[in-house]
């Protein structure tokens, strides 16, 4: 199966300005997914997650996260931490990408924070989906 991406314009705008351990850390994922798609998680060191997993259904967050298709996966920086109930492995950093109709094609958008200072997730603004 062939499995593709690409960035947004906002993403790739700045990728190339990113430090090299970002860059790293997002083409690790990227050859992965190229060759294993998103169809066995396993595949991966850091947890992926739709990112409206956990939230209200009823808030604006929830609505924002699901109607534009937004995942997320922990990209190791600054380093992992295994979780302590499962089989996978955190990082206070995660890269967005719209993953539509959990087809066989991923938009690469944002690399964040998980959290605000103020603790509240951290979502790509509209701007980064284009």
């Amino acid at each position: 199966m062939l499995y593709t991406f690409d960035f947004s314009k906002q993403f790739a705008e700045e990728f190339t300005r990113y430090p090299s351990d970002q860059e790293f850390a997002i083409l690790g994922f990227l050859s992965t997914y190229e060759k294993n798609g998103l169809t066995e998680f396993s595949k991966y060191k850091g947890k992926i997650s739709p990112s409206w997993r956990g939230v209200d259904k009823n808030s604006s967050i929830y609505k924002y996260a699901q109607s534009n298709s937004l995942w997320h996966v922990h990209i190791g920086l600054p380093q992992y931490q295994k979780s302590q109930y499962k089989e996978y492995f955190t990082s206070d950093m995660i890269l967005h990408f719209q993953w539509v109709d959990k087809g066989n094609h991923i938009r690469v958008v944002d690399i964040t924070w998980h959290y605000k200072a103020d603790g509240s997730f951290w979502l790509p603004q509209p701007s980064y989906l284009k």
